[in-house]
């Protein structure tokens, strides 16, 4: 029966997969390679991010029923702003989930297939996800127990802050282990903040991150964007030709290119300014979707002392096809302005 679902599975895949081949520029790790003039950027993901929200393990409709259906109720239950979800979700479900169909229902969004595949509940949950992606500049951007940012104590040497900037023994920046806090620490840090901070509650990347309930950390930001969603476009899920490993790669508008060059600058600048005789205390970015950390990458400041010019980034490390088909898809069409919650 597993090779069964197996054999189904790579049926999906490959019909999904269909003309999504494409040519990669040169391919940039972030403070390994010399500077190289619009390239890829490389950003290694510590772990998939999506969360199938809800029972992922329910069974599949008996065989007497073959059709599967999920209803989610929508929030706020604008009827504009509904229409407009059912729109995006069809679309990125089309790219996943071939002939799905998606319906406004009253206060809510039904999605409908002819025929219960394998794993078809946790794509639909995933995709299902409003897909809100950030850039920050991390540690002006992530705060301290005290309030105050990480790059504002570097210089003073502060012990949290250190251990958030740049880790601890195998936690890298942004990972659980890294100077994180419980749910209820972050978000009371989060009540205390000024109302002009935006301060916001991210998940942590931690071990396994992006699997339901996995993450045991979280940071407190400023959310203060460099770049969000609107700077990326032609998302798509691929296979990094020299390890194999599924990806997601994005293009970068010019306005999305002027701001990540900005942004990293900025970061670069600030590394070096910290950095003292001896010591190097290269500085980071975050990237987040769904205030979820994806990826906290570093930029040597000196290679890249006036930023990274980036045609494109691509997200590469612990995906499976289906998660970086999912992820992609997500990017692609943009967030759903609603947030949808499976019911049941």
């Amino acid at each position: 029966m597993s090779d069964y679902f197996e054999r189904v599975e790579r049926q999906i895949v490959r019909q999904v997969e269909t003309g999504l081949a494409r040519t990669r520029r040169g391919r940039l790790r972030l403070g390994n390679l010399a500077m190289v003039a619009a390239v890829l950027v490389v950003i290694v993901v510590a772990g998939v991010f999506l969360a199938a929200r809800g029972n992922e393990g329910a069974a599949p409709p008996p065989a007497s029923h073959p059709a599967f259906s999920l209803s989610f109720t929508a929030s706020p239950a604008d009827p504009r702003a509904i229409n407009q979800s059912v729109t995006l979700l069809r679309e990125r479900l089309h790219a996943v989930l071939p002939g799905a169909q998606v319906a406004a229902t009253g206060d809510g969004v039904t999605v409908t297939l002819s025929r219960a595949t394998p794993g078809a509940r946790s794509r639909i949950l995933a995709l299902s996800a409003p897909g809100r992606l950030a850039f920050y500049d991390w540690e002006a951007s992530v705060i301290t127990p005290d309030g105050k940012s990480v790059a504002s104590q570097l210089k003073v040497q502060d012990p949290t802050a250190l251990t958030i900037s740049q880790g601890s023994g195998s936690a890298a920046p942004g990972d659980s282990g890294a100077g994180c806090l419980s749910l209820s620490e972050a978000l009371n840090l989060a009540a205390k903040q000024p109302p002009s901070d935006r301060a916001i509650v991210v998940q942590a990347i931690g071990q396994g991150a992006g699997i339901q309930g996995s993450a045991d950390g979280y940071f407190v930001l400023r959310d203060d964007q460099a770049l969000s969603g609107s700077a990326i476009v032609d998302a798509r899920a691929s296979t990094d030709p020299n390890t194999k490993i599924p990806d997601v790669i994005f293009d970068l508008t010019q306005a999305g290119r002027h701001a990540f060059q900005a942004l990293t600058a900025k970061v670069a600048q600030r590394g070096d300014s910290v950095s003292g005789l001896g010591e190097t205390l290269n500085q980071h970015f975050a990237i987040a979707i769904d205030n979820r950390l994806i990826t906290v990458p570093y930029v040597d400041y000196k290679v890249y002392p006036d930023g990274v010019d980036a045609a494109g980034v691509d997200l590469s490390g612990n995906f499976t096809v289906q998660s970086a088909r999912a992820t992609a898809a997500l990017l692609r069409y943009g967030p759903l302005p609603v947030n949808l919650t499976a019911a049941g």
